[in-house]
């Protein structure tokens, strides 16, 4: 009869295991690695320039920004205006100071 017993408990976890009602681990979530595939897994998609991409996990991305890298202004140093104040879109352009543009900020 124990004989019985052992077979019987090693029939239920067999089945157990192959049946699926065993626990199992889900898959880790895809992570993003670059801004296109933040966009592709539906990350959130800031208003910005260069626009970012948010993922699930909290990381940002940058898309590349049109133009030179890392520049989106326009230089307009000696066009005889001191430009100290300017808008912050593309195309706008630079801000000027003393050291940055002494022909067009000198009388300041």
């Amino acid at each position: 009869m124990r004989r019985n017993s052992l077979y019987w408990v090693l029939f239920c976890q067999l089945a157990w295991s192959t049946t699926g009602c065993a626990e199992r681990v889900p898959p880790a979530p895809p992570v993003a690695a670059s801004f296109q595939e933040c966009v592709d897994e539906g990350g959130k998609i800031l208003k910005s320039y260069p626009a970012q991409c948010v993922s699930k996990s909290g990381d940002r991305f940058f898309d590349k920004p049109l133009g030179r890298p890392g520049r989106v202004c326009t230089d307009s140093c000696g066009n005889g205006v001191c430009e100290e104040i300017v808008c912050m879109a593309v195309g706008c352009p630079c801000t000027e100071s003393r050291a940055t543009c002494s022909k067009d900020c000198l009388a300041e």
